[in-house]
């Protein structure tokens, strides 16, 4: 046999050893045994056979998980603590929105707001407008620079006039020919952008997918109630500040402002009679300072007007500025007033467009912003202050034809009351009557029965008593 054969062999026995003899000693441990061969048991002790089994096994103390529950102790009540889990710092942060809601308009106007700044961004063609680039979820970051906030944080930015001498590298002969391959080369800029307004997300952004609906900007008119309720918000928060609103408003023809202050007057003064019934409900009897508004005298004119066509005041509270939600345009009321210190002068500007100072692609004035490009409904079509115009129209006849069902109810009901009077008072006129007809029928009876008694006791005179014959 090889020595190298021979030396492996030895090795091994020598490894198995080891692992015998520490397996043995590890098992001799746990269990409290002493590391005895039989060699060198004492003479004394028993056979390992004839010594029971119990006797050299240790006592078990494993209890099944039934007896454990029967025999464990329970706590007192006054000692038990309850134990609440800590909170993790995820917890105690506030859960905002995913931002990936296509179908949410406030977070599509959160994103719409950020493009107010005319500093930051200017107008864009319609392709390319802030509301296509909000509609996919993004949001104006610095000057024309647009970025995926919470998705993917790609960021875009929109150059079309500046970058455009660059591109053709050189001058144009000719204003025309330059001018062409301006509105050639702007063209391209604005497709090419197009593209990139849902291209530019990363491959895993869902709004790479998809972007918000058509009709994501529309204004919630469909239910007159609300409608008009936000309408009565908008005229209270412009009437606040009353000296401040211009007089001189340029409306569309035919608008019929007349009897829409008329129909504006009885909705204020309802809004104005729940909302005091409410609050004298809501507060204490011993409460005095909490006052219950008082209905308006008289329409506000400015302020109605401004306030059908979709403008309020701001919500900071600023003095003479007014906004509009939808497109977020903000208007400076005094550059359509005289200056205060001098009534005669005359503004920086004549009129207040309620219309035209808008934003072209506001659902007030934009008929496809507010219905998108399929047709669901008879409002369909209409832009939003015509929605609103056509709800107070709806709610003055509803108001005419309730006021005129009620006089009818009423003359009806004293038409009712008169013939119920009438016949009574006939009923009680036949009464008396009949009761003097039963008078005098009694009267003649009596009278005829009188007449029979005197014909009887005169004929009972002329009988002769004695001789049984009458005297003649």
């Amino acid at each position: 046999m090889p020595t190298a054969l021979a030396t492996s062999k030895r090795k091994f026995h020598r490894l198995l050893d080891s692992i015998s003899n520490a397996s043995s000693t590890s098992l001799a441990s746990n269990h409290g045994w002493n590391n005895l061969s039989t060699t060198t048991l004492p003479t004394n002790l028993a056979s390992p056979a004839k010594k029971p089994r119990f006797e050299s096994r240790p006592t078990s103390v494993y209890i099944p998980p039934s007896q454990r529950q029967l025999t464990s102790p329970r706590p007192e009540p006054h000692l038990r603590i309850a134990i609440q889990p800590e909170k993790s710092p995820r917890m105690n942060e506030e859960r905002r929105p995913p931002n990936f809601a296509p179908w949410d308009r406030g977070r599509f106007l959160e994103r719409l707001k950020t493009y107010r700044h005319v500093d930051k961004w200017l107008g864009k063609p319609d392709k390319i407008d802030e509301v296509k680039w909000a509609g996919h979820g993004w949001s104006c970051v610095g000057r024309e620079t647009v970025r995926c906030v919470g998705g993917c944080d790609n960021v875009v930015v929109i150059k079309l006039e500046d970058d455009v001498p660059q591109l053709h590298g050189g001058e144009c002969e000719g204003e025309e020919e330059q001018d062409e391959w301006r509105e050639e080369a702007q063209k391209q800029l604005v497709e090419k952008y197009a593209e990139m307004i849902s291209r530019a997300h990363d491959e895993g952004c869902l709004w790479r997918r998809r972007g918000c609906d058509d009709t994501i900007h529309r204004l919630p008119l469909a239910h007159q109630a609300a409608a008009l309720e936000s309408l009565w918000y908008r005229y209270q928060s412009l009437s606040a500040m009353a000296a401040d609103l211009p007089e001189t408003l340029s409306t569309p023809d035919g608008l019929g402002i007349s009897k829409l202050l008329e129909s504006a007057d009885t909705i204020f003064k309802e809004r104005t009679s729940n909302t005091a019934s409410n609050s004298t409900s809501a507060r204490e009897p011993s409460d005095a300072s909490t006052r219950a508004p008082q209905p308006p005298k008289n329409v506000d004119r400015s302020a109605f007007i401004l306030a059908l066509f979709g403008w309020q005041a701001e919500e900071d509270h600023i003095t003479g500025l007014a906004t509009c939600t939808a497109c977020f345009r903000r208007l400076g009321l005094w550059l359509f007033k005289p200056s205060p210190e001098d009534p005669a002068s005359q503004s920086s500007m004549q009129r207040l467009d309620v219309i035209g100072e808008h934003r072209d692609y506001c659902p007030w004035v934009n008929a496809l912003s507010q219905n998108g490009a399929s047709r669901r409904s008879p409002l369909d079509g209409l832009v939003g202050w015509e929605v609103l115009l056509r709800h107070l129209k709806n709610h003055a006849m509803f108001k005419t034809a309730e006021t005129k069902e009620t006089n009818n109810e009423a003359e009806k009901e004293k038409a009712d009351t008169a013939s119920q009077v009438a016949s009574l008072i006939s009923s009680g006129i036949m009464a008396e009557e009949e009761k003097e007809a039963v008078k005098r029928n009694d009267q003649e009876r009596w009278a005829k029965l009188k007449r029979l008694k005197q014909v009887f006791q005169a004929k009972k005179k002329t009988v002769n008593p004695k001789k049984g014959t009458s005297v003649r």
